[in-house]
């Protein structure tokens, strides 16, 4: 009796092990490298945990570090190095690994609304790049489109023509703005966008290109800036990733794999887009109460930007020939897919 009691007693333990085990979840290391005020951090990163761990029932749980693991070009290395599952990496700094994605950035090829570009863009890359595996050993989920980028002057002289840009030394974002800003004569200062307000608050530039209007806010810059030109079409538009380390990913079922998919992708970045479109309307509105001033950008100045910035497009697009992909094609697909969006929102 002893030894039948004891028999099956070590069959219930071993049969609820098993089951414990069966059901543990797996855990995502999901990292954030905004300030953790920032609304990414507070907004993005829980919607992304909760369909996630809804879509999966439970299955794949997901937690953001209160503080970022690695700075913020450092990104795509720390998935696929293993310091994280997770990341969400701004595109210009992955340039040299995944070039297909830089058509979103590059000089007024863009969207107005977040909620539009956001998921033309997921569509976009579906159609051209799906199966050519840019991003290694990381998976791609979803992206982020921000706001389109003004240019804002730190003196009360409004920047209206390229001279004025070239006269001054101004802050941009690496890539497209900074190298535009360098083209018109400008000393241009360039870093990751967290970094800037010790850059403008030590009056180190006169001005700066490449964030929106949310970025001024979050970042605090409404002190130390006089105005902004605003262009009809932006120079730039901030673009992200969102990434899970492949050997993570593998680790998901293929029902759960399919399920992340079905949630995140073109849905959250239109979903992302909505809130970042509302961030930047209501910081608009704030800063120019605080008494920042708006100049219309001329036809005149975005039209020599626009050259200014044309032999990158054009770079970029042989580099696309090269991969036998049509560039060109590309464009114009992104811009369609945009047109429509916007459109169908309109009605």
């Amino acid at each position: 009796m002893n030894f039948k009691a004891t028999t099956g007693a070590l069959a219930i333990a071993m049969s609820l092990g098993f089951s414990a085990q069966a059901h543990t979840a797996e855990r995502v290391i999901f990292n954030c490298f905004f300030p953790a005020k920032h609304y990414v951090c507070t907004q993005f990163m829980p919607e992304l945990k909760s369909r996630i761990e809804t879509a999966t029932e439970g299955r794949v749980k997901v937690n953001t570090p209160p503080k970022s693991l690695s700075a913020p070009p450092d990104q795509y290395d720390g998935v696929v190095g293993g310091v994280m599952d997770g990341a969400l990496q701004f595109n210009a700094f992955i340039a040299n690994q995944v070039p297909g994605i830089q058509f979103t950035m590059l000089p007024f090829i863009n969207g107005t609304q977040a909620a539009v570009a956001g998921p033309a863009m997921w569509e976009t890359y579906q159609e051209f790049f799906a199966d050519k595996n840019e991003y290694g050993e990381a998976v791609l989920i979803s992206f982020y489109t921000s706001s389109g980028s003004e240019i804002y002057s730190m003196d009360d002289t409004p920047i209206q023509d390229i001279d004025d840009i070239g006269s001054r030394k101004m802050w941009g974002l690496p890539g497209v703005v900074a190298n535009t800003l360098k083209s018109t004569g400008s000393s241009v200062v360039a870093g990751p966008a967290v970094q800037m307000l010790e850059i403008v608050s030590k009056g180190v530039v006169d001005g700066y290109a490449g964030v929106p209007w949310g970025s001024v806010a979050a970042f605090k810059l409404a002190d130390y800036t006089k105005s902004a030109t605003e262009l009809k079409t932006k120079l730039f538009q901030p673009t992200f990733s969102f990434l899970i380390a492949k050997a993570k990913w593998e680790k998901f079922s293929a029902e759960d794999q399919a399920a992340i998919m079905d949630v995140m992708g073109a849905d959250f970045a239109q979903w992302a887009g909505t809130i970042q479109d509302t961030v930047n309307d209501k910081s608009r509105a704030s800063l120019i109460e605080t008494g920042i001033s708006i100049v219309e950008g001329s036809d005149a100045l975005e039209n020599d930007l626009r050259e200014l910035g044309q032999p990158m497009t054009d770079a970029w697009i042989a580099k696309m020939a090269d991969m036998d992909i049509d560039g060109q094609a590309v464009i114009d697909f992104y811009l369609e897919r945009i047109a429509a969006g916007s459109a169908a929102m309109s009605k």
